[in-house]
């Protein structure tokens, strides 16, 4: 035992490799991070050989289909350590072989929404009037997480009383059904030399004023909602803000969005703008709007939702949408997310871990670490969470076999078995389930989840892989699908079917590289699914790792950014799913878990009154 103690700390002593950021024909190499306990420890300047590489080269674009060998037929010898860390199980385990302690007691249930909103309002100045602006909002469109936070926020707060209008592009894809709409006038804005106009949908939904924005020529496009103007670029405005005319398109919803206040005669208390997509409209109440008396008394916050993505296009855009150059410039170029961090009253960012990592870590930052640093009252991370209804096994009406915390077992065993029948799974009821529930992106560690899916094969397990990645990554995961059949399966991302593979899995494998938040794990959780995350971001602020609390614990956390690590994090949930004492214990923790939304509801609305309360930035 002790000679595989220090095995393992040697090998945990081995500098992390680097990996490589593809961008076009280039690639950045990224220093790795090396992840302890405590979070970022060290950064391992790249090398080959004994030469140490700059943190950013240009080197010549390497195949993807390079970068992950697809697995052989035969499935090869394990290495040495990670198969006799397999054999016994972890050490922090090992303590349950004697007693195991009596399982957390369940939270007490949440507070009543009419509770909230009456001592809300009996507290402080009554009901706010807040303008919700993001790209997306569940159930009526939605790409990412994004959607499901500007939906929870704007009916939290209206479940507290709030007056919230929340406004959305009217998308090709938008579904509307249950809302009934009716045209309320237009809306016109500047854009260069001619005006843009569009009609204005109001409707109501769960207590939220929903405002469409009706421009077939800006939203109505195949592909989604950030699909390019010309299909040929096959761009989004997500991933290529700086191509076609995304900035047209969301510098026409920024300023359309307080059009629309105006028109409805809704004098906003505070508008929450939530990514680069709306992020230009406390600059434009700080510039265009300033002498506007309709927003005199309004705030504003900006929620980052990932740093990586700006809006960043030419400086010629800012002349185009009525600002002056230096309201956008940054780094020689026009940049919507850092005007708008410049201009907010406040900013926000979905959880504690990475407001600091943004703001202290250039790697995490992207560019704008100077803006964020220069902001007095510095970022504010608010954890996001799930709704404890709409996530629920015992009455999901997409899982097979419904279940509570008493008897997760029995339900997972049941679903596992449905599952297993249904996507040609070898019928294995022993078997550790591994479930992939994301975009196949090197963000999301798909590289690392490709080269430890031989290691779940050879230790007994069994990997479902649901999402979607680009051509490359789609061939990669066909390939290991075909070298283990029986073993690995895969599944397009489908929001229902997701749910039944949350409730058939015992493990999430999430190692992202970064990761704002996540929503995946909370809802891995609260479905008695383990996630097995790296310690960035919400990751770090969600997940307890069992190995060094077995009590509390709800999950596993990679102790560095590696294939390896991973391997070995797998190894040691394979051991814990053995376990007569370690699972149970686990899953109960992770389902009595309350990831609702209303702490960090109320964290917004504190927010919220605290700046109506104080003066602005330019009186301070």
């Amino acid at each position: 035992m002790e000679g595989m103690k220090r095995l393992l700390l040697a090998l945990l002593l081995v500098p992390a490799p680097s990996f490589a950021q593809v961008r076009g024909n280039a690639v950045s190499v990224v220093p790795q991070i090396s992840l302890g306990n405590s979070g970022i420890s060290s950064l391992s300047s790249p090398a080959i050989g004994n030469a140490s590489l700059p943190l950013s080269v240009s080197l010549p674009a390497p195949s993807a289909l390079n970068a992950v060998t697809p697995a052989p037929s035969v499935v090869p010898a394990a290495p040495a350590a990670v198969a006799a860390a397999v054999k016994a199980a972890p050490a922090a385990l090992t303590a349950l072989k004697t007693a195991v302690p009596a399982a957390p007691e369940k939270p007490s249930a949440p507070v009543a929404a009419e509770d909230r909103k009456s001592a809300s309002n009996a507290m402080f100045d009554g009901a706010l009037k807040v303008l919700i602006a993001g790209s997306e909002a569940v159930p009526f469109i939605k790409t990412g997480g994004l959607a499901d936070v500007v939906d929870a926020v704007s009916r939290g707060l209206a479940a507290r009383g709030h007056d919230v209008t929340m406004v959305l592009p009217k998308y090709r894809d938008l579904k509307t059904a249950g809302v009934e709409l009716e045209k309320m006038g237009t809306v016109s804005v500047p854009i260069g030399d001619r005006v843009e106009t569009a009609n204005v949908l109001v409707g109501r939904r769960d207590g939220v004023r929903v405002v469409l924005l009706e421009h077939p020529e800006f939203y109505e496009r195949k592909g989604g909602p950030y699909a390019a103007k010309h299909e040929a670029l096959g761009l989004s405005a997500y991933e290529a803000a700086g191509i076609d005319d995304a900035d047209e398109r969301f510098g026409f919803y920024a300023r359309a969005s307080l059009e629309v206040m105006k028109a409805l005669d809704i004098q906003p208390d505070v508008i929450s703008a939530h990514d680069w997509h709306a992020a230009l409209i406390p600059t434009l109440l700080k510039t265009i709007y300033k002498d506007d008396a309709f927003f005199a008394g309004t705030k504003t916050t900006l929620t980052i939702h990932n740093i990586a993505f700006q809006g960043a296009f030419a400086l010629a855009t800012a002349g185009k949408l009525g600002f002056a150059d230096a309201d956008l410039e940054h780094k020689g170029g026009a940049n919507f997310m850092r005007s708008g961090i410049a201009n907010a009253d406040a900013v926000t960012t979905v959880s504690p871990t990475y407001a600091k990592e943004i703001v202290e870590n250039i790697l995490f930052a992207m560019g704008l670490e100077g803006p964020l640093r220069a902001r007095p009252d510095g970022v504010h991370g608010i954890i996001n969470g799930i709704d404890p209804v709409l996530y629920d096994p015992a009455t999901d009406p997409d899982v097979v076999h419904h279940y509570d915390i008493d008897g997760v077992a029995e339900g997972k065993a049941a679903n596992k078995a449905a599952i297993q029948a249904q996507l040609g799974l070898d019928p294995k009821p022993d078997a550790p389930l591994f479930l992939v529930a994301s975009r196949l992106a090197h963000q999301k560690g798909v590289d690392m989840i490709f080269d430890s899916a031989r290691d779940v094969v050879r230790l007994g397990g069994q990997l479902l892989i649901m999402g979607a990645g680009d051509a490359q990554t789609e061939a990669l995961r066909a390939a290991l699908v075909l070298a283990f059949p029986g073993s690995i399966a895969s599944y397009p991302f489908d929001e229902k079917f997701v749910r039944m593979g949350f409730a058939a899995a015992d493990f999430l494998l999430m190692p992202s590289r970064f990761e704002p938040c996540g929503l995946s794990q909370l809802i891995a959780q609260r479905y008695g699914t383990l996630p097995i995350v790296t310690r960035v971001g919400g990751l770090a602020d969600t997940v307890r790792d069992l190995r060094d609390d077995p009590v509390h614990g709800d999950g596993l956390i990679i102790r560095a950014v590696a294939s390896i690590s991973l391997s070995r994090a797998i190894a040691d949930a394979v051991s814990g799913y053995h376990h007569p004492g370690a699972m149970p214990l686990a899953r109960r923790a992770a389902m009595s878990k309350d990831s609702s939304w209303e702490i960090s509801l109320d964290v917004y609305e504190a927010l919220f009154r605290r700046l109506l309360r104080a003066e602005s930035p330019e009186k301070r």
